[in-house]
């Protein structure tokens, strides 16, 4: 090989050996400035919670039903109206029920003017067997039939009671008082209570006091108890924080897909009536504090680095076992450090840790340009 092609191959290798050179810096050597996303490992006061979703619910809710059948005649209500106790809210026609009342009442009558004549023949019989014109039988006949009479008429009366009481069932009233928020009847529609009782309106007693319903699971159903503070946000208030307080806690499972809730009731002040029955609740039950806590972000206890980045690389692998990665720095250089840490508490941003580390520590929560590994291994 001559000088020229010498000296052409030497310009052929050159930039393969810079570029291999490159890159052997770049997988065994830190880059000056760390590409890490770090937090400050804090003392403080942790403020426990348990989140769920609720549904708000009135805290009286009435179904207002038919007891008889007929045709709607009249209705006197539409929805969000207002309403007071014994107001009519609708009629359902009431001739076949003014026509059964109007029998039973001439049936009365009947019977009634029958009574009358058998005490007139009472009296007439005991004079004759008193004179022995009659025999005794003829007497017991006549005054067995004044009796049978008197039963009559007490069942024609309980059966003219009846017909009235059916008579006022025409007319709908509302039981409380309240707002309608449903209405489920027209005028000229025919409603039948042969086999349950149709629903016609539904009313809740006042809006300015609302009921939360929240489905709790049983891994954290143990710190809820009455009087704990709620906070809640409904969708259509994104930016507003409802607060109110927990009033019953339910017994009752209830088993979803062998998934255990239990019902959570609470009360919530709604003064200007922004909350609306039906709404979801994304809400956070406040079950305490632990004052003096050492706390990191949730994000650094399922981070991993880079496998390049640590001296024992076993450590991804780890299991049983939760890990925080310090940022350590020496004069212009820096190292990652991992410790192992054991969890407590959690507000759903940061933790409570006891292990080897302490306030002012530097806790890497995920790379930059927000990646949170890359060939690191999350146990």
């Amino acid at each position: 090989m001559n000088a020229t092609q010498k000296k052409r191959a030497a310009w052929i290798l050159l930039p393969l050996l810079l570029g291999g050179f490159g890159l052997f810096l770049r997988h065994h050597h830190h880059p000056s400035a760390p590409p890490f996303v770090t937090k400050p490992v804090v003392r403080g006061t942790l403020h426990r919670t348990v989140t769920a979703t609720g549904r708000l619910k009135a805290m009286k809710t009435v179904h207002v039903g038919a007891q008889v059948s007929g045709i709607i005649t009249r209705i006197n209500v539409d929805f969000n109206s207002r309403v007071t106790r014994g107001e009519i809210l609708a009629q359902i026609d009431p001739a076949i029920y003014q026509a059964q009342v109007a029998q039973a009442e001439s049936n009365l009558s009947k019977i009634s003017t029958k009574i009358s004549l058998d005490k007139i023949q009472m009296v007439r019989d005991r004079d004759l067997l008193a004179h022995h014109i009659i025999a005794r039988s003829t007497y017991d006949t006549d005054r067995a039939q004044l009796m049978m009479d008197l039963a009559t008429k007490r069942q024609l009366s309980a059966a003219l009671n009846l017909a009235r009481t059916d008579l006022s069932y025409t007319t709908i009233r509302s039981p409380i008082d309240g707002v309608v928020i449903a209405r489920k009847v027209q005028i000229g529609q025919t409603v039948t209570s042969a086999f349950k009782t149709p629903r016609l309106f539904t009313i809740v007693h006042d809006l300015r006091m609302m009921r939360l319903d929240t489905r709790v699971s049983e891994a954290d159903i143990g710190a809820i108890v009455s009087g704990l503070e709620v906070s809640f946000r409904v969708p259509a208030y994104p930016d507003r924080l409802f607060r109110g307080a927990v009033t019953v806690v339910r017994d009752h499972p209830r088993t979803v897909s062998h998934v255990v809730t239990y019902d959570v009731l609470s009360t919530v002040p709604n003064p200007d009536e922004a909350l609306k029955p039906g709404m979801t609740a994304t809400v956070t039950i406040h079950t305490g504090e632990i004052n003096n806590a050492l706390t990191v972000p949730n994000g650094a206890l399922v981070y991993r680095p880079p496998s390049r980045y640590l001296q024992d690389k076993h450590i991804l692998r780890a299991r049983n076992v939760t890990y925080v990665f310090l940022l350590k720095r020496k004069g212009t250089g820096w190292s990652v450090v991992p410790v192992a840490v054991t969890v407590g508490a959690t507000d759903g941003l940061v933790s409570q840790v006891t292990g080897g580390v302490a306030p002012g520590d530097t806790v890497i929560v995920r790379d930059k340009g927000g990646k949170t590994q890359r060939d690191g291994l999350i146990p």
